[in-house]
């Protein structure tokens, strides 16, 4: 989760990369076919986003879940 800080400087980059983008303007590229591909400034073609984000999945026991009739003088079991 990200903290109101990393938010704000999440929105202050993209800003001023959108900034950034706007200064060198577009460029219109032949792709054949009769087909145009607008393609963004060089700027775009370097810039690399993500959001990594694990997750952990576990099925917890509880330990009633976990308890099982045993005599007495059965082994103790052990749990990993």
């Amino acid at each position: 989760m990200l903290s109101d800080e990393h938010k704000r400087q999440r929105v202050k980059i993209s800003q001023i990369l959108l900034h950034l983008c706007q200064q060198e303007g577009d460029e219109t590229v032949d792709v054949g076919h009769g087909g145009d591909y607008r393609a963004r400034n060089k700027l775009l073609e370097h810039l690399i986003t993500g959001d990594e984000t694990w997750f952990h999945l576990s099925t917890a026991e509880t330990k009633r879940d976990s308890m099982t009739w045993k005599h007495p003088s059965s082994p103790v079991t052990k749990k990993f």
